[in-house]
């Protein structure tokens, strides 16, 4: 017959090896967790490289088809119409009706509309700012050593010397860097302070508003920038591409 206090330690010992194999569970489970983060976190990374390659490349595509409107079909810059099914409030007025000028039209450049990638905008800032996940196209904003406006005057000098933007308003801050990365752009963080752009939507009029230009990052005719201080947008990092340069 067992003694009372066999069976204590056969309880105890029974016990000992329960927190063992707790504690070799837990520690499986957090070597699991760090392995899975750190390969979150490169995929994160590579993630961000396709999304500047999907942003820039459409913005290459949009680029032909405007410059391919103007050369091949005669269009003045102000029929150039960016008018879609999916955006309202780009609809241009002075855009030939045969549609020839039109970007997003099989008659004129035969683009299709398309959003930015999700994963690259950052949601948060965009609404705050009340912007949404779209591409816009402004014609309010002169790009300093772009064209002919200087940057001191160009945003209320009352001349026609703003460009025709495209821009991502708030990808997020990696995306912003990568976009630089795949340009090549030798300053890695380009930043503009105070006013930079609005939503104003341009359906061909160009008019006096705002200027991109800090240092020298706006002799880019394409990059991404961070914006600082007061004034439209707020803080947050954009992507911009000259269309027309004016």
């Amino acid at each position: 017959m067992r003694s009372r206090h066999s069976g204590q330690n056969s309880g105890e010992a029974g016990n000992a090896m329960l927190y063992v194999l707790i504690g070799i569970a837990l520690f499986v489970a957090l070597v699991f967790t760090f392995t899975k983060s750190s390969r979150f976190s490169k995929i994160s990374t590579e993630d961000a490289i396709l999304q500047a390659q999907a942003i820039t490349s459409y913005a290459d595509k949009i680029n032909g088809a405007v410059q391919s409107a103007m050369l091949q079909s005669g269009c003045l810059s102000s029929q150039i119409s960016f008018e879609n099914s999916t955006v309202a409030g780009y609809t241009n007025a002075g855009a030939p009706a045969n549609k020839k000028c039109n970007i997003f039209d099989l008659a004129g450049g035969g683009m299709n509309y398309e959003a930015p990638p999700a994963a690259a905008i950052d949601t948060v800032a965009a609404t705050a700012a009340g912007f949404p996940v779209s591409y816009l196209f402004s014609g309010n904003v002169c790009v300093d050593n772009i064209g002919t406006g200087p940057l001191a005057t160009c945003a209320s000098d009352g001349l026609g010397n703003e460009e025709l933007l495209l821009i991502v308003p708030f990808v997020n801050a990696t995306v912003c860097a990568a976009i630089n990365k795949v340009l090549e752009n030798k300053t890695p963080m380009l930043q503009d302070s105070g006013g930079s752009f609005d939503g104003t939507k341009f359906t061909g009029t160009f008019a006096d508003g705002f200027a991109l230009g800090d240092g020298g990052f706006t002799t880019y005719p394409t990059g991404c920038f961070q914006s600082t201080g007061g004034g439209s947008p707020g803080n947050g990092y954009h992507f911009y591409t000259v269309l027309l340069a004016r």
